[in-house]
């Protein structure tokens, strides 16, 4: 199946402060791996601490920016192999084109070490694969990149199988784009448009998520802009909801009153309920009841001496700005495409 992924061999977390615009992107699958490995050096060179350069290379000791870009090539190459062995078999095809993209969008502006906007800026751009699979369904595979269907992933049995379509049962890897798997009946089915009803989430349509806090029931829902109210980060289209604050406590945050822990009358103690702020007195009997031994005779009612009293979520939840901050010298090169 063709999807996005972490590059393994690559997974590491380096960045770009250059003034001079940077090395230049020549990226085909012979030299791919130089590549990577110059970015990665140049921007770690320009960036990131010693300490920092020396926990992406797994050594003790300085290395040169020369001595970086070998280590990273080597370690890169190791991983490549597979795919490097699936193109000589005509199984998959490597995209420059898409692997320039993606480079050139990890390189930071010239000065530039970290800002803070709305999306990390290499995210569009290292969407596509570049690697893609050219096995056709029902045909041998021998790793999940090499099916060439969108839809599709190499089986156990080394065939590239297509997820199931509509109606049809469920896989163990899920359905095909645009669906959702029921439970109730184990079969694929079309995810559910806005205003309908819904359990979870995976059962919306892309773009929507299940609003659980609808009334009278869950419904599939646009997330809110910015300024909206929420009543949870889910609610957001930026994931993120300002929540409030409960009366009376220093941290405590909350979405609705029932978040906030209630406190003792006088003495300020967390509690649920009266029970949780002292041992109770029957009405009747006088003798002493809590939740576990109440008052037995008929009429008898336990009456607690402190009340627990509630407090109110003060504020009022809206959703937030999408902000991210986009550190070239920890979050770049992991962000990299795999077929």
């Amino acid at each position: 199946m063709r999807q996005l992924a972490l590059l393994g061999f690559m997974s590491i977390i380096v960045g770009a402060c250059g003034d001079d615009g940077g090395p230049e992107i020549n990226a085909t699958q012979a030299n791919v791996c130089s590549e990577i490995a110059e970015v990665a050096c140049y921007n770690m060179y320009r960036c990131c601490a010693e300490g920092e350069i020396e926990d992406v290379l797994q050594v003790d000791e300085p290395r040169t920016e020369a001595q970086c870009r070998d280590d990273l090539r080597r370690r890169c190459e190791r991983g490549q192999a597979t795919f490097d062995w699936s193109i000589e078999n005509e199984r998959a095809s490597f995209d420059a084109a898409a692997m320039n993209a993606c480079l050139e969008a990890m390189v930071a502006p010239a000065g530039t070490c970290a800002v803070v906007d709305s999306m990390l800026p290499w995210v569009e751009a290292c969407m596509q694969s570049p690697w893609t699979g050219l096995v056709p369904d029902g045909s041998t595979c021998y790793y999940g990149y090499e099916c060439a269907g969108a839809d599709s992933y190499c089986a156990v049995n080394r065939t590239c199988t297509a997820l199931p379509g509509e109606n049809q049962p469920c896989s163990p890897l899920g359905c095909a784009s645009g669906l959702y798997c029921d439970f109730d009946t184990s079969t694929c089915e079309r995810r559910i448009g806005e205003g309908m009803s819904c359990l979870s989430t995976a059962q919306c349509a892309e773009g929507l998520f299940c609003d659980v806090e609808a009334i009278p029931q869950p419904i599939c829902t646009a997330p809110r802009a910015a300024g909206e109210p929420c009543t949870s980060s889910a609610t957001c289209a930026s994931a993120q909801c300002i929540p409030g604050l409960c009366a009376g406590s220093a941290n405590q945050t909350c979405f609705a009153d029932s978040e906030c822990t209630g406190r003792c009358d006088g003495t300020n103690q967390a509690c649920f309920r009266a029970s949780d702020c002292g041992t109770g007195t029957c009405s009747v009997s006088g003798g002493s009841c809590t939740e576990t031994f109440p008052c037995s005779g008929v009429g008898d009612t336990c009456v607690y001496p402190v009340a627990c009293n509630q407090p109110d979520c003060i504020g009022d939840p809206v959703c937030a700005e999408k902000v991210v901050q986009v550190d070239y010298c920890e979050a770049v090169l992991g962000s990299l495409p795999m077929p």
